[in-house]
């Protein structure tokens, strides 16, 4: 009888309850447990590791219990994952995409104990793709219904949770007056109006001895009581929660707390940091340069200069104004006044940062850019290790951030007829001190501009050929690493024995086994979809011989040398 490991995954949205001796995470461990039980005469058998998610949402992979789980799964420790109820795994039908990819890789099956599923079938995956399209459905449901009691909560002036301004405490779920605070508040505000300027403020509440709210969380730990900085100073003057008003988005309903500021004095607060510049928006001064500056030019070679314009938000009833970036064809002789491209800035530099970052991280289009370069197979091992690195980075990293993370890899970005021409620098990925080695390759992103009233958004579509993941072969290579660590670790004690436990010919074994051998990167390859057309699970059953050495499996698969 084939021994079948079973891991149990369970999942709670919140953590109320957790502390019972009892939960709903043992209720559902319990139904599991018993359900493996009842097919102990399958060989089934319950693993010992725990994989539980006690207030984590289904709406995310970032649980450590889910992690702990796929990670087991990767490794060959795991034949089947069994849950209460399949919305325990994933509330979101493109998680549980990546998620059954994974499962299927490894030859892992998913039983849900309360619904009858089976995902080896086409029927069970649709089956299963339906009801997750209606847990997603009311996930984002329940979403909408949250934010909108939230909407119509302000409107109403109702205080909505979230870090208590200073000046305030919280008494039956409404913001009231903390006498001590609010003498402070007003104290900065009479200090900001005679000063008129926020980093003298800054050196004369220091001499006052004002300090930030002292906040005690609910496990006893204290945060605040150090001086104000420059942003949070912007911030508290420009709060309207201290006139008596909610702002919810752009808009500024009238609050049902009391007020600590004066209206009139609020009112020249803000006209004084509007003379000086202080953005309702932006708190900082922002030079008028963003990361794309010096790298992007329009149709006609003419470079792309950054440009913004301000616009007055007339629902904090103040001269605020909201800055809008732009990039727009710089004038030159060549082209004189003639009007040129003026794009948004913030669509167009998304645009470039996911590319780039897709780029980067995609090994077959990495692979193809560098197979003619000239390149080291040393090189070419850092450039993919170092791409990788600076991918997970960039997709990271805060909308301002971009340009310093890719730095000088990213050389050049040329708008024209419905593509972005990006032209990367491989080489910068290297650090061989000043002896630089230029290795340029150039990514072609299709986007279109859709004219909608005075909008112009920007839709990119994907330039990256679409993977073509193999079930089947992938299987394949799972077979022979799963059997490969059979006959070292010892659970089997030769190919023999392996073939009459899989119940297959004679002979299959000992032609698929050569495969756990594979090169990592033609393994890595087929994983991801991006495999040469004629690499097929039937072509490498049918091998009579794989060569041991990498560059000979390469030449012989169809891959590019190294």
């Amino acid at each position: 009888m084939i021994r079948a490991r079973c891991a149990i995954y369970t999942r709670k949205s919140t953590e109320e309850g957790l502390d019972q001796s009892f939960n709903s995470l043992d209720a559902q461990r319990e139904a599991c447990a018993a359900y493996i039980l009842s097919q102990r005469h399958e060989g089934w058998a319950e693993l010992p590791n725990r994989y539980d998610d006690g207030g984590f949402s289904g709406g995310s992979m970032d649980r450590p219990g889910l992690r702990r789980l796929l990670e087991d799964v990767r490794a060959g420790q795991i034949d089947v994952i069994v849950v209460y109820k399949v919305d325990r795994l994933t509330r979101a039908l493109s998680d549980f995409a990546r998620i059954v990819d994974v499962f299927d890789a490894a030859g892992v099956s998913f039983v849900s104990v309360t619904q009858a599923f089976n995902t080896t079938t086409s029927m069970g995956r649709l089956t299963l793709n339906v009801l997750l399209s209606f847990a997603q459905f009311e996930r984002e449901v329940t979403a909408e219904r949250i934010r909108d009691k939230v909407t119509a909560s302000k409107r109403k002036g109702l205080w909505m949770g979230g870090a208590v301004p200073m000046g305030y405490d919280v008494k039956d779920k409404a913001l009231v007056i903390n006498v001590a605070e609010a003498e402070a508040i007003r104290t900065i505000y009479r200090e900001y109006i005679a000063l008129r300027s926020v980093p003298a403020l800054i050196d004369r509440l220091r001499e006052l001895g004002i300090v930030s709210k002292r906040r005690t969380d609910r496990f006893g730990r204290t945060t605040g009581g150090a001086a104000y900085s420059r942003g949070a100073l912007y911030h508290l003057l420009r709060n309207p929660t201290y006139i008596g008003k909610v702002k919810h988005k752009d808009e500024v309903h009238e609050g049902q707390h009391p007020a600590i500021v004066d209206p009139a004095a609020w009112q020249a607060a803000q006209e004084i940091l509007d003379g000086n510049g202080g953005g309702e928006i932006a708190v900082r001064r922002k030079p008028a340069r963003r990361w794309l500056d010096g790298v992007f030019f329009d149709a006609k070679g003419t470079p792309m200069k950054t440009t913004y314009a301000l616009k007055a938000i007339p629902a904090l009833g103040t001269t605020a104004k909201r800055r809008y970036w732009y990039y727009t064809s710089k004038p030159t002789r060549q082209t004189g006044p003639e009007r040129g491209e003026r794009l948004p800035a913030s669509p167009i530099e998304a645009a470039v940062r996911t590319g780039v970052a897709k780029a980067l991280a995609d090994r077959s289009w990495l692979m193809d850019a560098l197979a003619d370069s000239g390149a080291g197979a040393l090189d070419v091992g850092t450039i993919i290790s170092q791409a990788s690195e600076r991918a997970a980075r960039l997709a990271n990293a805060i909308e301002d951030a971009a340009g310093a993370v890719l730095g000088a890899v990213l050389k050049r970005v040329d708008l024209t007829a419905g593509v972005l021409k990006i032209q990367i620098d491989l080489g910068a990925l290297l650090d061989h001190g000043s002896e630089q080695l230029s290795l340029l390759a150039s990514l072609d992103l299709p986007f279109k501009l859709d004219q909608n009233g005075r909008a112009k958004p920007i839709v990119v579509r994907t330039a990256n050929k679409e993977a073509h993941r193999d079930p089947e072969l992938i299987a394949l290579i799972a077979d022979a690493r799963r059997w490969r660590d059979d006959l070292l670790d010892g659970r089997a004690a030769s190919i023999e024995e392996i073939t009459t436990r899989e119940g297959l010919a004679k002979g299959a074994v000992s032609r698929i086994l050569p495969l756990a051998w594979l090169a990592p990167d033609i393994a890595a390859a087929i994983l991801e979809g991006q495999q040469p057309v004629v690499v097929t699970a039937t072509r490498l059953r049918a091998l009579p011989d794989l060569p041991l050495g990498w560059a000979d499996q390469r030449a012989l698969l169809g891959f590019p040398a190294i």
